[in-house]
């Protein structure tokens, strides 16, 4: 009787307690639940992605089982650099995406390793998400899961976001070195597309041993004698006298193959429409047809996506080096095509025509900035001779022009032949007409039928109630492990045992109730009120023709407008596709 009486006891206290439901839910490997695996490899270093994934997944799995949790989701970002914040690399945006989504399958996610994900503040910026959402991160380095009032476990990942950072920069310092040192002593080839006039060649076995064993092999530079004909001849027209440009006119008039038209294989980024100002100009400034390696002339540079965002993180620019950075090899490293006295007079002659007047434009280092002004069809207007984008350009301030310069053209090719100097279309032309088509779509034929296109895409509802409900749900679970912890309290249980499952379930309260305080509030437009404010707007055309520039770049964008100007006939292409497909024509007569 006195061990059936314990038996009961104790039943009835787990009972009341939640211990039993716990113990089994341990046992039967429910636990945390079920989670999603993110993990990342960068290639630059010659990572091997899928052992990588394996030992991430690994490291993952053996941290979670233990405590009853199944990966259920992976993600896992190939070449992705560390410095890329989460909304701009492919998989760690979805799983951001996937935040929003109730029926996502999973409650929690899980990573292998927290430097490879997270990058210097990267963490404060993507926890709140998490958050928001009532998702839990559950980190190895941690032990368990990331508690956002825990001091200990906010000062971590901080830190852990400043080792991924400094070890980032430790591993590009020591790559620059090596590379800059076998330059400097060996002219080796460093990889990347050969500069037209040479080809990459088989140049025996790997010097390194191991690499040798792997079957690598040395790639060295070839002169390809056709193209090393056409730079010797760049070379000496320029010396002649010639002019950039005027070379650029010649060699396409002669029909001779531009760079990529030459190597297509090695060019597939490019378009192989003729010779450009800029390549004759890379070809005068690269001194590696002397037969030597250089190493450095240019850096990567990490700049600031928008300035007034810096969460938005950074992007890579290349500019040229200082020189104290770049590096020459001592001793010939491939065949020359030039002669070092024929590229030191190029490059004489390049900096007395900049000294003998005033500096270009052109050569004048320059930074992006984001443009002043905003045009109403700004990047939704292309130009039906060239299919180039005509940019916005403003006269005397109240005038706005679209214009297609012929300047930046091939020169000599078919197109820049046949394209005037400057065609122009004016904005206050083709507005009005794009306005009173769309005014039209609300006039008393067309009004009930887009009233219920309307109103069918507002299904948003049902989809909010179910994540609503499902947070209530959370708190509620909450509330009544709290109330059985308080029971068991007065009962006279010692409140260190209790300390953590209370702390647990106030945590998970906590969290469910911030996600349910900052939920947007789900606005339903009913019939009556869109019927009342296209009453109020009365002609929509004509309310559109009073909007702003940036209100109608807007509206344009969100219907996927796009404009191609035909000079000839002075006619102009409109077609909107935000469901399906629609042309309309729009005569503009008047000037260009």
């Amino acid at each position: 009787m006195l061990s059936g009486d314990t038996v009961d006891e104790w039943a009835t206290l787990d009972e009341l307690l939640g211990t039993e439901a716990l113990a089994a839910a341990s046992a039967t490997g429910d636990g945390i639940g079920p989670l999603a695996f993110y993990g990342r490899c960068s290639t630059e270093d010659n990572q091997d992605p899928a052992t990588s994934k394996v030992w991430q997944m690994g490291e993952a799995t053996r941290f979670v089982e233990p405590l009853g949790g199944e990966i259920v989701d992976k993600f896992f970002d190939i070449g992705q650099s560390r410095s890329l914040p989460w909304e701009r690399r492919e998989e760690a945006n979805r799983i951001l995406q996937a935040l929003k989504d109730p029926g996502r399958g999973w409650g929690g996610l899980v990573v292998g390793e927290a430097t490879r994900c997270w990058f210097s503040n990267q963490f404060s910026l993507t926890w709140p998400k998490f958050d928001r959402y009532g998702v839990s991160l559950w980190i190895p380095s941690l032990g368990g899961r990331f508690d956002p009032e825990n001091t200990v476990h906010d000062m971590a990942m901080t830190i852990t976001g400043g080792l991924s950072k400094s070890e980032r920069q430790h591993v590009q310092r020591r790559v620059r070195a090596a590379m800059a040192a076998q330059v400097l002593i060996d002219g080796r080839f460093q990889g990347g597309r050969a500069p037209y006039g040479y080809v990459v060649v088989d140049g025996g076995p790997h010097p390194h041993p191991r690499k040798a064993q792997e079957g690598q092999r040395l790639r060295v530079l070839a002169i390809d004698e056709p193209a090393a004909e056409v730079v010797r001849r760049i070379f000496a027209l320029y010396l002649e006298g010639w002019g950039r440009k005027a070379i650029v006119e010649q060699l396409n008039r002669e029909g001779v193959p531009c760079p990529s038209a030459h190597s297509p294989q090695q060019n597939r980024h490019r378009t192989m429409d003729g010779w450009q100002h800029s390549t004759v100009v890379a070809i005068l400034n690269n001194p590696r047809y002397t037969g030597f390696a250089v190493y450095g002339r240019w850096q990567k540079v990490e700049e600031l996506l928008d300035p007034d965002d810096v969460a938005a993180g950074y992007v890579v620019r290349f500019r040229r080096s200082p020189h104290a950075k770049i590096v020459r090899s001592r001793e010939l490293a491939h065949p020359a095509i030039i002669s070092v006295q024929t590229f030191t007079a190029a490059q004489l002659r390049q900096r007395k025509r900049k000294s003998d007047g005033i500096q270009k434009w052109s050569a004048v280092e320059r930074r992006r900035t984001s443009p002043k002004r905003v045009y109403a069809l700004r990047g939704l207007v292309r130009c039906g001779l060239c299919a180039r984008k005509m940019e916005g350009a403003a006269r005397r301030q109240e005038v706005v022009y679209y214009r297609c310069n012929a300047r930046t053209l091939v020169p000599g090719s078919a197109s820049a032949i046949a394209h005037p100097r400057q065609i122009y279309l004016r904005e206050d032309v083709v507005t009005p007409a794009i306005n009173r088509w769309i005014g039209s779509l609300f006039d008393a034929v067309h009004r009930a039928e887009t009233i219920e296109a309307l109103l069918a895409e507002d299904d948003g509802e049902d989809h909010r109630s179910g994540h609503v409900e499902d947070l209530r749900g959370r708190v509620r679970a909450a509330k009544i492990t709290m109330d059985r912890v308080r029971k068991a309290l007065d009962a006279g249980w010692d409140p260190v045992e209790l300390r953590e499952q209370y702390n647990a379930a106030a945590a998970e309260k906590r969290v469910a109730e911030k996600a349910l305080a900052s939920l947007p509030t789900q606005v339903t437009i009913t019939r009556s009120q869109l019927e009342t404010w296209i009453d109020e707007l009365g002609d929509i055309g004509a309310a559109l023709n009073a909007s702003s520039p940036e209100e109608l770049n807007q509206l344009y964008g969100s219907l996927r407008l796009s404009l191609t100007y035909y000079h000839a006939d002075q006619t102009v292409d409109v077609e909107v596709d935000p469901l399906g497909d629609r042309v309309d024509k729009v005569c503009v007569r008047g000037g260009t």
